[in-house]
């Protein structure tokens, strides 16, 4: 079966249980995320599924289906699935929602946010909901925030400590212009690749180094092909608990109240668990072999002077007015 013809069974199926939300609840609901089981993606759905059990008395079944099932591993396919009703929620990471509104390179902005905190307490006010009410012109329904965590760079030749460490590395980002920008503006030598092939290039030295938040680098055994990480939480990585519009929309305002509960407590977990995880996966990368390189203030304060042209272009392209809802809404936190 095709996706298209895939896609227009769905609607059709799903056109049947639009009468009423006690039609649709006696369906399975499906959640989506392309990353593993046992990640803090999983567990945050996990959390999700009991909610949902416990606060609708077990009137919705929740599936989850994770390394994007559903949707045969694709990003996009899985995008496309909740959009059309197929997927009726999915985890999704701000970098790969680039694709869908720029405007979402702002999370990525270097050093915008300080630590976890601040991060959600700003994602979590105006400047959060800004983004996730953008969302309904792509039929979906933004319903809560969740966290990849900070970014943070790992490499084959040696202790990154200031911009001149970088020059001419040949570093993975992904396909954003943003990242493209700021590696390039360090003096490296960036590339995009899918992220299936990152450990292969790594592991035949076709790149360098690679960047990702800590879970994502333990969880994908780069410390087996990478000798060297730099903790400096250059770039904040968020992700979005995504309703279908489709969906959400045959479903009874009750209902709808009680999955964004779920939602907002499910991820307000999964934020937590990836706190941890950057605090503890720095002594596991380093009881792996890696040699773990963390900056100092002086030493990050090098790195954002060269930035700082970087930012500023990206603040006039995306809106001055609307970056500085998340500035502002840092500053308010300090």
């Amino acid at each position: 079966m095709t996706i298209k013809t895939t896609l227009l069974a769905a609607s059709i199926s799903l056109a049947g249980l639009m009468a009423s939300s006690a039609a649709y609840a006696q369906q399975p609901v499906n959640v989506s995320y392309n990353v593993a089981e046992g990640s803090s993606w999983h567990q945050g759905a996990e959390r999700f599924r009991d909610l949902v059990a416990d606060y609708s008395e077990g009137a919705f079944q929740v599936r989850l289906h994770p390394n994007a099932a559903l949707a045969g591993g694709s990003d996009r396919v899985e995008m496309e699935m909740t959009q059309s009703g197929a997927i009726h929620f999915l985890i999704k990471s701000t970098t790969w929602m680039t694709g869908l509104d720029s405007r979402y390179q702002v999370l990525g902005l270097p050093w915008l946010f300080p630590d976890h905190d601040t991060a959600n307490a700003v994602l979590d006010g105006q400047a959060g909901d800004t983004l996730l009410q953008d969302l309904e012109q792509q039929d979906l329904v933004g319903l809560a925030w969740g966290v990849n965590g900070f970014r943070q760079v790992t490499n084959s030749r040696g202790p990154i400590t200031e911009p001149a460490d970088l020059d001419g590395l040949r570093i993975r980002v992904p396909g954003i212009e943003l990242y493209l920008a700021i590696f390039e503006e360090l003096g490296a030598s960036p590339t995009t690749m899918n992220f299936a092939e990152v450990f292969t290039a790594l592991q035949t030295g076709a790149v360098d180094g690679q960047e990702n938040p800590l879970s994502l680098i333990w969880s994908s055994r780069f410390h087996d092909v990478q000798d060297h990480v730099t903790i400096w939480n250059y770039s904040y990585d968020a992700l979005a608990f995504i309703g279908s519009g489709p969906v959400w929309q045959g479903l009874s305002e009750e209902d709808q109240d009680m999955f964004r509960r779920a939602a907002k407590e499910a991820m307000d977990f999964q934020r937590e668990v990836v706190k941890q995880e950057d605090i503890d996966l720095v002594a596991e990368l380093e009881n792996a072999g890696m040699v773990v390189t963390t900056l100092s203030d002086d030493q990050l304060s090098a790195f954002q002077e060269v930035l700082a042209p970087v930012y500023e272009q990206y603040k006039e392209s995306l809106g001055e007015d609307f970056v500085s809802l998340f500035e502002e809404g840092v500053a308010a936190q300090q």
